[in-house]
């Protein structure tokens, strides 16, 4: 009896010093929502807008119709984006493109699970939600 409570006191403690959830690098993220003053944005039909994390510290992604890129700071549960640039060809879906680049733009905090990732503004409010997708080719 003495040796299970040790041995999960134990585990317990490893568990505890268990490296946190962090972004890993050269992963893809498609958007599934974005939550924008309290009201839910969902990706127009035939838009595939992602986000991917590449090395160095770079970002790149697709809100639909542009491209963008720029760099990433992910440390502990703060994330920032900076340097973040597109191109600026006119869609049919204008408005929700620019609700993509202004989360890109508001990002402060992050949560991640294997499968999805939340970004969170300063106040620690939720404003997208992506999820995991297989790597697919990404152009810097």
């Amino acid at each position: 009896m003495i040796t299970l409570l040790v041995i999960a006191l134990i585990s317990g403690i490893f568990a505890m010093c268990a490296p946190k959830k962090e972004i890993p690098v050269e992963s893809n993220w498609a958007l599934e929502t974005i939550c924008a003053n309290g009201n839910e944005i969902s990706v127009p039909e035939g838009h595939s807008p992602y986000l991917a994390f590449l090395a160095d510290k770079k970002i790149s992604g697709e809100t639909g119709c542009n491209r963008f890129f720029g760099d990433y700071t992910a440390k502990g549960k703060n994330l920032t984006f900076t340097n973040v640039g597109s191109t600026r060809m006119m869609c049919p879906e204008m408005a929700f493109e620019n609700a993509f680049l202004n989360v890109i733009n508001e990002t402060a905090q992050y949560t991640i699970t294997d499968k999805s990732l939340a970004l969170k503004d300063k106040d620690g409010n939720i404003i997208a939600i992506l999820k995991k997708i297989e790597p697919t080719a990404v152009e810097n």
